[in-house]
């Protein structure tokens, strides 16, 4: 299953380097400001300095490596998982984890913050703005939860 799991995190790494890159060098989110995309769907470009959509700002150079050394830590425990798991959902959960949090690693590295683009809204209420790699940390977050929730056998991980 590690091998299955590993897979997933390189694909979804991918498929965010592609999409902050086609953001951001091709589309030059950056100079365009608000793109309405639907009534309820715009995207914007925010470099977010935080944890999770800017909770806890890491506005300066040690911040910005402790999240980095932070998110290291968490991939290595996630990977330790991975390398136990028996069951397929789980090995993708994790990778789906893990290739979202490298992404965003790799952002915090090279930018110093996090490209974000994504964001819902409805009348005045405007909903974080995320990218997709945080939209496969999710995935990857509900899916551990369901079936921690729901599995018939808890004790096949």
């Amino acid at each position: 299953m590690v091998q299955f799991g590993s897979i997933i995190a390189v694909v979804v790494f991918i498929i965010d380097r592609f999409s902050k890159w086609w953001f951001i060098d091709i589309f030059h989110l950056p100079t365009k400001g608000v793109v309405e995309i639907l009534p309820i769907f715009d995207i914007v470009m925010v470099w977010n300095r935080g944890v999770s959509f800017g909770f806890l700002p890491a506005n300066t150079e040690f911040g910005r490596w402790a999240l980095v050394v932070l998110n290291l830590i968490i991939v290595t425990m996630l990977a330790y998982w991975l390398k136990s798991a028996k069951v397929r959902l789980i090995s993708i959960a994790i990778g789906l984890i893990i290739g979202g949090a490298f992404g965003n690693i790799y952002d915090r590295v090279k930018f110093g913050a996090v490209a974000d683009f994504f964001q819902f809204h409805w009348t005045d209420w405007y909903f974080a703005v995320f990218n997709v790699a945080d939209s496969f940390i999710f995935i990857g977050a509900v899916i551990l939860i369901f079936h921690s929730t729901f599995a018939k056998d808890k004790n096949k991980v």
